[in-house]
């Protein structure tokens, strides 16, 4: 995945720089409701990772886990960035921790907000753009918008929360043919690693690392929150009630004053 300035992203505030790093089939636009605090105290950078939002999307581009990581470092080199406390929340999450395992003096500190760390298989709503053949063809059809009011039924505990602006906030990437046929892509090119290869990764992990999980996620249960802790002594955990797989945007003030107060005394001291 080549980086270059046609990435999309939102950037606001000054200091310490921080990377948001969202999940699979969202954007930038699932941290609306944490730039404008967080960017009180940092320098945040939110982009739509390819072929995301409103970023490229060939569908014949590089969206392994390791081309997406790449990306990561040539995306934070174009903004002048050496060093960066990395958030992510999902398959954002995953890719934060590789690319503090593949480049350590990159990162400085992990937020890790459900993160596709101890996954076997992709969640059911996209396994089947992962069948060889059918996948590519299911593609236009699975992933129209259309998709968004149901991914956001099974992504929030609290419906309420799926407002029409949420709604039209997600789908306008869909509408495109050829982001669709990339995001099926991307859903294909991803190799999961063996747990044990997960496990001996956390092993060498040395940032301060928190962890936060929904305890109402439908996606990834909350379960694989403890098995995080296990395996990273360094790391803080927080279990927020009434929450699902997305904590940043169900419980945004509680997930900003978490990373506001971890990352205060984590990178400051």
């Amino acid at each position: 995945m080549t980086p270059d300035n046609s990435w999309h992203y939102l950037e606001s505030g000054s200091g310490p720089p921080l990377l948001l790093l969202h999940g699979l089939g969202a954007s930038g636009f699932s941290w609306r409701n944490n730039i404008g605090v967080l960017s009180r105290y940092f320098r945040v950078v939110a982009p739509d990772l390819p072929p995301h939002g409103r970023s490229p999307a060939p569908p014949d581009g590089d969206y392994s886990l390791e081309g997406q990581v790449q990306g990561l470092v040539g995306f934070l080199d174009h903004l002048g960035i050496p060093r960066a406390a990395v958030a992510g929340n999902s398959l954002g999450g995953g890719l934060a921790l590789l690319l503090a395992r593949d480049y350590p003096d990159r990162v400085n500190a992990l937020i890790l907000l459900a993160p596709a760390a101890a996954l076997t298989r992709l969640p059911f709503i996209f396994y089947p753009l992962r069948l060889p053949g059918l996948g590519k063809m299911l593609a236009p059809f699975i992933l129209g918008p259309w998709i968004i009011p149901f991914a956001l039924r099974l992504i929030y505990h609290r419906r309420e929360l799926i407002t029409p602006q949420v709604v039209a906030g997600y789908a306008a990437p869909f509408r495109e043919m050829q982001r669709r046929l990339a995001l099926a892509s991307l859903c294909r090119q991803v190799q999961l690693p063996p747990l044990t290869a997960v496990e001996a990764m956390l092993a060498h992990l040395r940032p301060p690392i928190a962890i936060l999980w929904g305890e109402q996620d439908r996606i990834l249960p909350v379960s694989q929150a403890q098995w995080l802790r296990e395996r990273l002594p360094q790391a803080t955990i927080h279990l927020l009630p009434a929450v699902g797989h997305a904590p940043q945007e169900e419980a945004p003030a509680v997930v900003n004053e978490i990373i506001i107060d971890f990352l205060t005394h984590s990178i400051n001291n």
